[in-house]
């Protein structure tokens, strides 16, 4: 039979065809299908699972690449831009005023006030001690605190004193170091530049900048073998390769320190060529006073070369005012064309020195000639007087035989 019931083979009553067939559809029929709808379900789920999962693989990945570009171009951006000497400048003179002269200005205040506290409480002591345990109506063993107490007191006091000296001293030492600092005006600068901008001596200042390098007060900042040049940036210092010893005879072959004459015209023409590879580089204002510069500057070196005993006249022209010039002069070339009102200003400020600086320098050139008018005034009044000793001058023209 197509449709049997478990109950036929016991002999149960065997149920009517009809009815099974409508019994089975009805209670298999819904389970069936309620399983290919979650089977369908669980499907349609799982791809859009998987194509969310694609998106966000997608977006991710582009959003990555994004700021992978933008990290690569703030590296980049940050490799090619470097830091300026001003800024260098601050932020060294930042650290040296917070991390140094701030704290030795505290080791200073803080010795001080211990001294002076010590310093009181040793004096009362002390005078207590003088005294005497009889009029302080206490015993003797009481009386031993006062003497011991002012010597401890006493050994504070000359020790936190110290301490406020020092601190005092090296608080200073920072202040000048800062100085130095404030008076460079690039990666490379002399000695004595920053001597004269501090108002400090040079054999100082090279020394207090050497102890400063040596101890890593200023990192990164090298002097020169001869200790005449500082380089704020330790990559600008080449040092000198080590030359041999000379043999005896290359001793004496070599050639005799220049004296101070030759220094004066050996700087003075390198000064004239450095005016004349000025020229057209600045405004023509400019141009007008540095040709006239360098006229003026020619002519006091062609005196003093004819004059070598004028040489300490000109000393401080030499020595200041011409390196000064070039400093002043290395700014503004140093500005290029730049469009900015603070370099606009800078070079007019330039320009406009010049010219008091050639005002200066053809004034020092008629005091230089002052003195030969002078002497060339009192050889031709010697001279003349000669002649009428001589009766030369009563009638020139027949005396020396001049005829008309």
């Amino acid at each position: 039979m197509p449709y049997g019931h478990p109950y036929k083979e016991n002999g149960g009553p065997e149920p009517s065809s009809r009815q099974e067939p409508g019994r089975n559809a009805a209670s298999a029929g819904p389970g069936r299908q309620g399983e290919g709808w979650e089977r369908e379900l669980d499907t349609a789920v799982e791809e859009i699972a998987a194509a969310g999962k694609e998106i966000g693989a997608t977006v991710l990945g582009g959003i990555s690449q994004v700021l992978d570009s933008i990290s690569s171009g703030l590296a980049r951006s940050g490799e090619k831009k470097e830091q300026t000497f001003a800024q260098w400048r601050k932020a060294m003179d930042r650290r040296l005023q917070n991390s140094e002269q701030a704290g030795w200005l505290v080791t200073a205040v803080i010795g001080w006030c211990l001294a002076g506290s010590f310093g009181i409480a040793a004096v009362v002591m002390l005078v207590l001690a003088a005294v005497g345990a009889a009029p302080l109506g206490i015993s003797e063993s009481e009386y031993l605190v006062f003497p011991i107490l002012g010597a401890a007191f006493s050994a504070f006091t000359v020790g936190f004193g110290i301490m406020g000296g020092i601190g005092v001293s090296r608080y200073r030492y920072y202040g000048r170091l800062r100085r130095y600092l404030h008076g460079a005006r690039d990666w490379v600068c002399s000695v004595s530049s920053l001597a004269r901008a501090a108002l400090s001596d040079t054999d100082r200042v090279r020394r207090e900048l050497a102890m400063a390098v040596a101890n890593g007060k200023l990192p990164g900042v090298c002097l020169s073998d001869d200790g005449n040049t500082v380089y704020f940036k330790e990559q600008l210092y080449t040092p000198q390769p080590e030359r041999p010893a000379p043999e005896p005879d290359e001793t004496k072959a070599t050639e005799a320190e220049p004296t101070a004459l030759e220094r004066f015209e050996r700087d003075g023409a390198e000064f004239l060529r450095y005016l004349r590879s000025c020229c057209g580089r600045l405004d023509e204002t400019a141009d007008e006073e540095l040709v006239k510069m360098e006229k003026i500057c020619a002519q006091i070196l062609g005196f003093i070369h004819n004059h070598p005993e004028q040489l300490d006249r000109v000393r401080r022209f030499g020595e200041y005012y011409l390196p000064t010039t070039r400093k002043l002069l290395d700014t503004a070339l140093g500005l290029g064309g730049a469009e900015a009102e603070n370099a606009k200003t800078i070079r007019r400020d330039i320009t406009g020195i010049l010219h008091t600086l050639n005002t200066a320098y053809l004034k020092l050139y008629d005091t230089l000639l002052e003195e030969v008018s002078m002497d060339v005034s009192s050889e031709i009044d010697a001279l003349e007087t000669m002649l009428r000793q001589d009766g030369l001058t009563h009638d020139f023209a027949s005396d020396f035989g001049v005829h008309g």
